[in-house]
């Protein structure tokens, strides 16, 4: 749903699913090694993009492994490569909107509390709304699409505001 409404704002959209990045566990002694190639496109796709909306379900009331490993692979600089040498270069002034989902009552709330930190000390912009989808196993249609119109309009206000931001903040001078 937030795909599809980027593209009707207009927005260049790429969807990512994250499993489709093979990335290995990160730690410094493997990263001495060198960086995956997965780790160097992930960098590529998200310094391209002005916003993004980050989806992840909550797992044990924060956010998923996954997600964490690969912003700690984008994040990581590359030694001896001036272009991606800081760590921070793909996400600096990225407009980021934040939605969640969960089984539970709460909808991922505690995942959006446990992200923002680590996106804002990336340098990410992060916009006001954010979503988090409450019993996320009964959300949805057969063909993956949200039921209700209060969550529809709540995925479009993240959308919105993320294209707006980035809009603010990346206009020509």
């Amino acid at each position: 749903m937030a795909a599809d409404a980027g593209r009707a704002a207009g927005a260049q959209v790429t969807h990512l699913e994250l499993a489709d990045f093979d990335l290995p566990l990160y730690n410094a002694d493997l990263e001495a090694r060198g960086t995956p190639d997965n780790a160097r496109r992930l960098k590529e796709i998200f310094h391209a993009h002005p916003a993004w909306i980050i989806c992840s379900p909550e797992y044990n009331g924060s956010y998923t492994g996954l997600l964490k490993n690969t912003l700690d692979w984008a994040s990581s600089p590359i030694k001896g490569d001036p272009e991606w040498s800081s760590g921070t270069k793909p996400f600096v002034g990225k407009v980021v909107g934040l939605l969640s989902a969960s089984p539970g009552a709460l909808g991922g709330l505690r995942s959006l509390s446990h992200l923002s930190p680590l996106l804002l000390n990336l340098q990410c912009w992060l916009t006001p709304k954010q979503y988090a989808l409450s019993k996320a196993a009964e959300a949805f249609d057969d063909k993956g699409q949200l039921i209700s119109g209060l969550a529809q309009a709540a995925v479009q206000g993240v959308v919105e505001q993320a294209l707006h931001g980035a809009r603010k903040l990346h206009a020509p001078d």
